[in-house]
This record gives structure tokens, sequence and C-alpha cells, in this order.
């Protein structure tokens, strides 16, 4: 009976020591091995690295919180064939069992008027140093703009009026420089104070447009290049009452369109 009395508790310790921690603590991958799992600090999961993944294919990997993941599809994602591939294709090297999925891998892979850029395909252009841009006009990121350098200046009119006034002709001639230097469209807007009816000051602003526009072409900038349009009051540059705000909210605006 002494005997039995001392084997017990050593019957005890062999078989926790054979059971474990209860599933899904661990303290090694052999406590895991029964689900298929890996011991992760402590705790059964899906996998520790890239390599217990490989049963669900070449592409899966170990993502978040340790489990196995699929590629997306998505441009750069790992493949083995096209249908891997949410659009494009499955571009591989020779011999290779999985590649990447991408629009292409060249120019002529794309449309026409499209360019091949990290596996996708974008538009070309504008402008780049074998196709420049028209005269007055310089390429920044692939895109045609005016040269920075001269800017155009608002004209201003007298109370109730749209005949552009005699100090006002040399502003318009410096635009007119501009307007050649840079060649491009522009919208003339015609504004007003705030005295007057809606009404009025849509059709005085519509006539000071008008003014520019024609002392402009008169210039010999072409009519086609330019737009007009009338704010009337709605646009002013300040708000307050009396003359010294008024003469300059009676103006014309030239924009670049």
């Amino acid at each position: 009976m002494k005997v039995l009395k001392f084997m017990f508790p050593a019957v005890v310790l062999l078989a926790w020591v054979a059971c474990g921690p209860k599933y899904p603590n661990c303290d090694k991958d052999e406590h895991c091995k029964e689900h298929g799992e890996f011991c992760v600090n402590k705790v059964c999961k899906q996998c520790r690295e890239n390599a217990h993944c490989s049963k669900q294919g070449p592409c899966a990997y170990c993502g978040p919180e340790n489990s196995c993941v699929k590629p997306q599809g998505n441009p750069g994602d790992c493949c083995v064939s096209d249908l891997d591939c949410k659009q494009g294709k499955c571009w591989k090297e020779e011999g290779r069992e999985t590649g990447r999925c991408a629009q292409c891998v060249a120019d002529a892979d794309c449309p026409q008027n499209m360019q091949c850029v990290q596996g996708s395909c974008i538009p070309k252009p504008e402008c780049d140093s074998e196709h420049p841009c028209p005269e007055g006009m310089i390429c920044e990121y692939g895109k045609c703009k005016p040269k920075p350098g001269c800017t155009l200046e608002p004209v201003y009119f007298d109370f109730d009026e749209y005949a552009i006034r005699a100090d006002m002709r040399e502003v318009l001639n410096r635009n007119y420089q501009c307007l050649k230097e840079r060649g491009q469209n522009i919208v003339i807007e015609g504004n007003c104070d705030e005295r007057g009816s809606d009404e009025y000051n849509l059709a005085l602003g519509q006539r000071r447009a008008d003014a520019v526009k024609k002392y402009l072409k008169n210039l010999g900038y072409s009519e086609k290049a330019m737009s007009t349009v009338s704010y009337g009051e709605e646009r002013p540059v300040c708000t307050e009452h009396n003359e010294d705000c008024w003469w300059r909210n009676r103006r014309a605006d030239l924009k670049w369109r």
C-alpha cells in the first residue's frame, strides 16, 4: 500500500504534462499540431511564416494576426494564372511558377495613347522631352501650361459707364502683350458696384465685358479666343458702402480659360 501511495502523484503529474495547455494556448508547436497550427506567443495560430501557408497555394502568405492570406488579384499581386487577377493578366517569367498581376509589361500591351507604368496602362503625357509644348507654354508633370511671367490686369470703369477710360487703355495694351505672349484663351468678366437693380447691373456688366473684348480685338487679338460673361454685382472685391470700395467693383476681369 505504501508503494501505491507514492505512485499516485507521479501518475497525475505525467498525465498533466502529456496533455499540455488547453487549446488554443500552447508552449510549443507540438501542442497545436492536432489542429494543423503553430505556436505563436503561446497561442496556436494558422501560421508563423509564409512557408506554413504553402498548402493554400504558392502565392499564399502569412498575413495579419498570423492567418494565411491569398492575394486579392490587384496590380502587383502574386499570381499563378490569369484567373487570379482582377484585371489584366498574370505575367510570368519563363520557367517561373508564379508571376505578378498587371495590365501590361510594355507600352505595346496598352491601348493607343496609353503607356505602361508599373504594370498599369495610363494616359501618355501631353508633353515630354521629345514632344515639346506649343509656343508660349511649358511642360509641367506631363501637361502643357502657360508660361509664368505676365499677368492680366483688371480694367476699371466710371460710375454707370462702359466706355474704356483713357487711363485704362495702357492697361489693356499691357494685357494685349501678355495675351500675345501666352497665346491662351480668356474669359472677360463684367462686374458692377452694388447700386442699381440686379437686372440693370447684369446688363451693364455685359456691356463692360463686351467693350474690353472689342478693344482687344481691334488691337489684333483673336475674337474666337475671347468669351464674355456678366456677374453684375454678385462678385465684389470689397463690401464697404462708399466710393473707395465702389470704384474697385466697377471692373472687368480677364481670366485665363
